[in-house]
């Protein structure tokens, strides 16, 4: 049934390209302009530096660092603690990427990373501030909407933190490679990435589109069926909307804690040949959304 579903979509689209081309050039303009402008500057010089980071065991400095905060805090080893601090600067899909290099390299097990997929998903922080600002007039409105992404996800961690502290590894040290091998390996892999990061983006603005072209609904649902495939075109079409400022603000972190299938999908390759599950992360997005909406409504109005 669900392959049939898939079919169906997929003839649609291509039946589109036909008789719509107009629209689809558009949306494909759309999103290719909001990749360029927006994604592509957040993103690139975070995924990049922390490649190189990666290789020259930056890995085991952080973690050094950050011990005593990782192992209280959520009861993990510190291993975790270069995922943990990489996926809130550098912005999803990081903390799946760290997650699945790290097991790959030995240095965090299995039942760490199930824990760990569940509260690293964060929105790079000049994305945040880059689109809000375009929404709201007031700037504290853009943090109140970053703190309360933080913290849901902090919350989420300490909630489904293992009941017994995890015990210490000893980390592993690899000899970094020369600085050239280490700069194409950190290209070649930034640049796959990203060019998955646009081809969803593509899909997915065309899918949306598509859906409130053929089924044409108010600006409110037609906000949540963006948000639903892509939270840019989600975000972006807020200000479509003529409702207060704190709602528009629980809908900017509804879609950035739930993420839209886009980054679903982005994730899911990012998991692919582990056995991490996408179900903890699944979970793990609808009580962030809960959370951060709810914490946001509270910090607007104190």
């Amino acid at each position: 049934m669900k392959n049939k579903l898939i079919e169906v979509l997929l003839f649609v689209i291509f039946l589109s390209l036909i008789f719509y081309p107009d629209m689809v050039h558009a949306e494909l303009i759309d999103a290719l302009t909001i990749f360029f402008k927006t994604l592509f500057p957040s993103i690139f010089p975070f995924f990049l530096i922390g490649n190189l980071l990666i290789s020259y065991n930056f890995v085991n400095t952080i973690n050094h660092l950050l011990k005593k905060i990782t192992t209280k805090v959520f009861h993990i080893s510190s291993n975790a603690s270069f995922i943990i601090i990489m996926s809130m600067i550098s912005g999803f899909p990081s903390g799946a990427k760290y997650i699945k290099d790290l097991l790959d390299k030995k240095i965090i097990n299995l039942d760490q990373a199930n824990y760990l997929i569940t509260f690293t998903h964060f929105a790079n922080p000049l994305f945040v501030l880059t689109t809000t600002s375009l929404l709201f007039q007031e700037k504290k409105i853009s943090y109140f909407i970053l703190l309360s992404m933080y913290l849901s996800n902090i919350v989420i961690g300490i909630v489904t933190r293992p009941k017994n502290m995890e015990k210490e590894k000893p980390t592993i040290y690899q000899e970094p490679p020369s600085f050239g091998d280490a700069l194409t390996k950190a290209l070649t892999n930034t640049i796959d990435i990203l060019v998955m990061i646009l081809g969803n983006t593509c899909f997915f603005f065309l899918v949306s589109r598509l859906i409130t072209t053929f089924f044409p609904l108010n600006s409110f649902f037609t906000c949540l069926i963006n948000g639903f495939f892509d939270l840019s075109k989600g975000i972006t079409s807020l200000s479509l909307l003529n409702t207060s400022l704190c709602f528009k603000g629980m809908l900017v972190l509804s879609f950035l804690s739930f993420g839209g299938m886009n980054i679903h999908m982005q994730v899911l390759n990012m998991l692919h040949g582990t056995k991490v599950k996408y179900q903890n992360f699944l979970l793990g997005r609808i009580a962030q959304a809960s959370i951060s909406a709810l914490l946001f409504f509270l910090l607007y109005h104190l």
